[in-house]
């Protein structure tokens, strides 16, 4: 079961693709320059920077930007979401983690194409929300089926800081934490959130061992 559920992590990892290029070289416009001016501080250095890298483009290049932004704006609005999403969570992956991801996708391109189909379907055969817990990369997306029920439903202010202290745990305190997320009716698991979160990292894997003892 280990076994199948690290090869899925791969085949996620093989659909993560490049950003999407929907970015083209930015019209000068008043109404744009104005806008631009209008942005928060880091949201505009993040554009004015994005402007320099396009200016910087040969026209081969702005050309061949712009055959991808056409496909881009081809496909479904459901396939760009789901795209869009894959993309937010490989950002969102720790360096390590990325690296890890990007040996198995090596490994996995270098498998007969038999092979490769079949481990596809593998995946494509698991449950939606396993699926997409993969999307938290090969660490968490092992545990994601157990810890669900404390992960589901979070705030999207609490959820990086609620990742990160996932991904530091020892796999022992992970079962640990996947054990009390299953004891805690579901109105207590926003206490039981908060307070690992307060509990200095050092200690959580402590902590968890001590909330589950008999």
């Amino acid at each position: 079961m280990r076994r199948c559920s690290a090869w899925a992590a791969l085949v996620v990892a093989l659909c993560l693709p490049p950003a999407p290029a929907v970015a083209q070289a930015p019209p000068q416009a008043a109404e744009v320059r104005d806008a631009i001016a209008a942005l928060p501080a880091q949201r505009r250095a993040e554009v004015t920077a994005l402007q320099r890298r396009l200016d910087a483009l040969s026209p081969a290049e702005r050309s061949a930007l712009q055959a991808r932004r056409d496909a881009w704006d081809a496909l479904p609005p459901a396939e760009q979401g789901a795209r869009r999403e894959r993309w937010l969570a490989w950002q969102a992956l720790p360096v390590a983690e990325r690296r890890q991801l990007r040996d198995a996708a090596q490994a996995f391109s270098a498998l007969d194409a038999d092979t490769r189909a079949a481990w596809r379907a593998r995946f494509d055969a698991l449950d939606g929300s396993e699926r997409r817990g993969w999307l938290l990369g090969p660490a968490l997306g092992a545990d994601y089926a157990r810890l669900h029920p404390l992960i589901a439903q979070v705030p999207g202010h609490e959820r990086a800081p609620l990742l990160a202290a996932l991904r530091a745990l020892p796999a022992q305190a992970r079962d640990d934490l996947a054990v009390l997320a299953v004891r805690t009716p579901p109105q207590a698991r926003e206490e039981l959130r908060i307070a690992l979160l307060a509990t200095p990292p050092a200690s959580r894997a402590a902590w968890l061992r001590r909330q589950v003892a008999p």
